[in-house]
């Protein structure tokens, strides 16, 4: 909020993981992630999920749940099904896909804005031009994401690489070469669900050696190095004025 200068809506640690400055180095994740769970700690999802996960591996969750109702809670659910059914307006925040809500994100994106709901169903307002810097922040994930809806759509495991190679934190983070073993990795682990993946790899791009006694040809001369000779005659010729 200091740095670009409005509020952002995240309220945990988990918006850390889509942007660079904060879990890239020792000290962001000391400094900024320093809370427990979903406060900012590592692999806090992941750790819930399996914990969650492995206690009810063999046993149904919902035979522990009542029956009776609740108190009315804060999630939006039962307010749109009563705007729905009565009329009585609800305005909530929600993600719905951008069809000129906000003009300086990609069309068909998804984004949240604000919406109200009535008898006659779900109505978005449109926002306009985010403010330059925000609509800066959203279009580095909104890239992310459009890449990897590709990948799953065409099952190419390149776009998959590349959607993970362009995430705003991996980029700060790892190399392409490690980037690119990671995706195998993930892939390999995950192929049981991405059956569109099936039979495809990611095709090998060792890194360029140069031995030591190549010699190097002769080129046409890059204007811009033209520009680096200029500077190196600048840089070495004599500056001692002749009486």
């Amino acid at each position: 909020m200091r740095h670009f200068g409005y509020f952002m809506t995240e309220s945990t640690g988990h918006l850390s993981e889509y942007l660079p400055w904060f879990r890239s180095s020792a000290r962001g994740l000391s400094q900024y992630c320093d809370q427990p769970a979903f406060g900012g700690e590592t692999g806090a999802y992941y750790h819930w999920c399996a914990t969650i996960a492995e206690k009810y591996a063999t046993v149904d969750p919902l035979q522990f749940e009542s029956p009776a109702l609740s108190p009315r809670s804060a999630e939006y659910c039962s307010y749109i099904l009563e705007a729905k059914e009565t009329g009585r307006a609800f305005r909530l925040q929600g993600n719905i896909r951008n069809d000129g809500y906000i003009t300086n994100l990609p069309q068909g994106c998804c984004v949240e804005v604000p919406v109200y709901v009535d008898r006659e169903g779900l109505h978005p307002l449109r926002i306009g031009d985010l403010p330059a810097q925000c609509a800066a922040l959203n279009q580095s994930n909104v890239s992310v994401q459009a890449l990897a809806v590709e990948a799953g759509l065409t099952g190419d495991p390149e776009r998959a690489m590349q959607a993970i190679a362009l995430d705003p934190l991996t980029s700060a983070c790892c190399t392409l070469a490690e980037i690119r073993a990671m995706t195998a990795e993930m892939l390999t682990a995950e192929a049981q669900w991405l059956p569109q993946f099936a039979g495809k790899s990611l095709r090998p791009t060792p890194s360029i050696s140069i031995p030591e006694n190549v010699q190097p040809v002769e080129v046409p001369l890059d204007p811009a190095l033209a520009i680096g000779k200029r500077f190196g005659t600048l840089a070495t010729q004599n500056t001692t004025v002749q009486e």
